[in-house]
């Protein structure tokens, strides 16, 4: 409930402060003196939207606050929102606003962004206003307010169909990307099956490019390197004035001083260890010009696989190792299809499974729904019976869902004929304002039993109606006050008598400037504010003693 409000700089307000009690209150005075300035004050602290038309003409800033209690499952329940601080069951939410168009928030003096105050204060506060009605009209909105009536059973059913909603929603999401899968990789499956098969036709070899470019280069320049290896060979072996030769006649020189000293005997073995080394890699170059070979077939081979290699490089990767591990993925794609065609198979079977657990608890969630629609059924006829409403038929109908939802399977629509003979019709075709007021009305009768919320707020709820009707909108209203805390604007004297305190609105005028005051009333104050109410100003005696026969009835 809301114990205190404070409000600085709201439109003519220039400064308030106002203490709340428990139960039926209201707020009465005149057309234009500041009512709906308060109920903008509380729009702010629940988290709609300011504007700087709001602020006071001539001030920079306007500050709203409000001082909450709230109950043990009200805390709780503020905890999953992020607020713990809580101490003494009091919850201080302040809002400011100032020229720029910036606002701020504070939930016991942590700042909050006004999304989360919205979510915060919707566990305290319910508006009844030109806003419910529209919600009540919307049918969209008539499943929320059964499931409302709902009893702990009830809620954990429907709170296991929304996980097995999520949970075949997961499936389903799965099952999509499988299958987005499946069908691109067998849209390509023929291609790369081919690119396959055009890889492993060259049965390739890490480097052998490398290994051909050499072979290559070899078979091209064949005959210049024989050439060269020829001339070399005749320059070391053959021929009159050849190194071998020459070399093997300064051995035998030398042989013959070896007998005159050791030095002749070491020069000598370093010229034979030269021979001997020159006569190795003549050798060699013999059999390097024997195994060369001009050979323009096989270098056409060669040529033809080096241009096949490179075609594949083009494709599938710079690098003969790049080609092959391309291939190594193609492969694994074409194994894994196989196996996402399993496990496709595997989720549509779970799919099945899932839907065939969801319906099952679906269908208890609506034979609970259907016997909390034949009480809410009941219940409603009576309370507008109440309300002067006697011939009206009200009806919850219920339209099976074949897909799975989240609320479940059922599709909900209030219905009501509100005259003898006329047929059942939505609520959105039929209903007149005052009507809407008084079915409203009735609803809240019935979910207060059942809401945790602790504070209502009902603007101008008494629109439209008038005569006995009023008086009883008054007891209604009353009636909610015993179990949360009501605040009512309201014209009309039987429903302000009703009320356990009422608030007086006065618009005045200082100095050229306006500004607005609120008055706790007296029970005295209260006989000559609804003494105005029924008659104008200077009510006269008996006026003001009906005005206390009002009063006295409560």
């Amino acid at each position: 409930m809301l114990k205190e409000l404070k409000i600085e700089n709201l439109a003519i307000i220039e400064k308030l402060d106002l203490e709340f009690k428990e139960g039926f209150i209201v707020l009465t005075g005149e057309t234009g003196a500041g009512k709906s300035i308060i109920m903008n004050a509380i729009n702010l602290l629940i988290g709609e939207k300011g504007s700087i038309d709001m602020i006071r003409d001539g001030e920079e800033t306007l500050l709203a606050q409000g001082i909450f209690e709230v109950n043990k499952d009200q805390s709780e329940e503020l905890a999953n929102l992020g607020i713990e601080n809580i101490e003494d069951n009091e919850v201080i939410i302040r809002r400011y606003l100032d020229r720029s168009g910036k606002g701020k928030a504070f939930v016991n003096n942590i700042r909050v962004p006004l999304g989360s105050l919205k979510e915060i204060m919707s566990t305290l506060v319910d508006i009844v206003g030109q806003h419910s009605h529209q919600m009540l009209l919307s049918k969209s909105n008539h499943i929320k307010l059964l499931d409302k009536f709902l009893e702990d059973k009830g809620k954990t059913v429907k709170a296991n169909v929304s996980t097995l909603y999520s949970e075949y929603n997961k499936i389903n999401f799965e099952i999509l990307e499988l299958a987005n899968e499946k069908k691109d990789f067998e849209e390509k499956k023929d291609f790369y099956e081919y690119q396959l098969s055009e890889i492993n036709l060259l049965d390739l070899r890490e480097e052998e490019d490398i290994l051909l470019e050499l072979e290559y280069k070899k078979l091209f320049n064949a005959s210049k390197i024989k050439e060269k290896l020829q001339n070399a060979i005749i320059l070391l072996r053959e021929g009159d004035s050849n190194a071998l030769s020459n070399l093997n006649t300064t051995r035998k020189s030398l042989d013959m001083l070896v007998k005159y000293g050791d030095e002749f005997n070491e020069i000598l073995e370093r010229i034979e260890k030269v021979y001997y080394e020159l006569e190795d890699t003549v050798d060699s170059l013999l059999t390097i010009n024997r195994n060369i070979e001009v050979n323009d077939n096989k270098l056409e081979k060669i040529i033809m696989r080096l241009e096949s290699i490179n075609k594949l490089k083009l494709k599938y990767g710079s690098t003969i190792k790049e080609i092959l591990e391309y291939r190594d993925k193609i492969e694994e794609k074409l194994k894994n299809l196989e196996e996402v065609g399993m496990e496709l198979k595997y989720l549509l079977e779970k799919k099945v499974k899932k839907e065939t657990e969801y319906f099952e608890k679906a269908k208890i969630l609506t034979d609970i729904r259907k016997e909390r629609s034949k009480e809410i059924e009941d219940h409603l006829k009576v309370q507008m019976e109440f309300l002067n409403m006697k011939n009206i038929e009200f009806k919850i109908a219920f339209e099976n869902l074949e897909v799975v939802s989240p609320n479940g399977a059922d599709k909900i629509e209030f219905l009501i004929s509100t005259n003898l003979g006329q047929s059942i019709k939505p609520l959105s075709k039929i209903a007149s304002g005052g009507e809407v007021s008084r079915i409203m009305l009735a609803l809240k009768v019935i979910f207060s039993k059942v809401d945790n919320i602790s504070m209502l707020l009902f603007d101008e709820i008494d629109s439209g109606v008038g005569g006995e009707t009023v008086k009883k909108i008054g007891e209604k209203l009353r009636e909610i006050g015993s179990k949360s805390q009501v605040i009512c604007i309201t014209h009309s004297p039987p429903i302000a008598a009703r009320a356990n305190q009422q608030f007086y609105i006065e618009k005045q005028i200082k100095n050229g400037e306006t500004f607005s005051s609120v008055k706790n009333l007296t029970f005295e104050e209260r006989v000559g504010e609804i003494g105005r109410m029924l008659a104008g100003e200077n009510p006269t005696e008996s006026v003001l003693a009906h005005a206390r026969e009002l009063l006295n009835g409560n």
